[in-house]
């Protein structure tokens, strides 16, 4: 048995809450690849639960895909000023390289340079991460948290863009919602033990924008780092 849910409504209901997260919905989009989620569930209907696990898959994807594409730029953390607004003078290190961030996505650590303590909020549609943490209205810059970087010792990240990043706006209006009854590959069961196979068929968007890597270490880091470059081309 196969069943094709009526998926409209979900597609607005998607897009008003997706509409204020401009680096994954307002993308300018260049290519796109194929792709798809599915999860087993005890019910023919349209589940809300699998479509955000689907948009996290999709936020997963493009977080990962957009720093794959950074250009890194090593900065002294003695560099770093702590005591003026802003994130101390990060952000004039960024404009002496020609670089007008749109969205800084940092780890906690890399939000306290911001003087940073508000947490994501954990009330929205989805998860808190994909919310700001702080908007500098002025600067046209919004920073966010995410749980996707990862960070050694001695080091602090920031990954920055000029622009969006993800076409959520196009993934949504191609989506296909499909319901497919297992009862073929678990038997002849009665219809409230079925068991249907959830698809979400999407489009992954390729964008135009630029990306970049700020990694922030102490001196000593940075010399010890040239140290073993040394010794490993030994």
């Amino acid at each position: 048995m196969y069943v094709r849910e009526s998926f409209n409504e979900y597609k607005k209901t998607l897009e008003q809450n997706l509409m204020g997260i401009t680096y994954l919905y307002d993308g300018d989009a260049i290519s796109s690849t194929d792709e798809s989620y599915s999860e087993i569930k005890t019910t023919p209907l349209t589940s809300p639960t699998f479509i955000i696990t689907t948009i996290i898959k999709i936020y997963n994807e493009s977080i990962k895909n957009m720093i794959s594409k950074c250009k890194e730029i090593i900065l002294p953390e003695e560099s770093i000023s702590k005591s003026t607004i802003f994130g101390g003078n990060i952000l004039d290190k960024l404009t002496e390289m020609g670089i007008k961030p749109l969205y800084i996505f940092a780890s906690k650590k890399g939000s306290k340079l911001f003087g940073i303590t508000r947490k994501p909020e954990t009330n929205r549609a989805f998860p808190g991460y994909f919310y700001n943490i702080e908007r500098y209205i002025g600067l046209h810059l919004d920073v966010f948290y995410s749980p996707l970087i990862e960070e050694e010792d001695g080091e602090c990240i920031l990954y920055v863009t000029d622009k969006s990043f993800q076409s959520l706006v196009y993934s949504i209006q191609n989506m296909d919602y499909k319901i497919i009854s297992q009862n073929e590959i678990n038997g002849d069961k009665p219809y409230n033990e079925i068991e249907w196979l959830h698809t979400l068929d999407y489009k992954l968007y390729e964008c135009s924008y630029n990306s970049y890597k700020i990694v922030i270490k102490n001196v000593s880091k940075i010399r010890e780092d040239k140290i073993n470059q040394i010794l490993d081309g030994n």
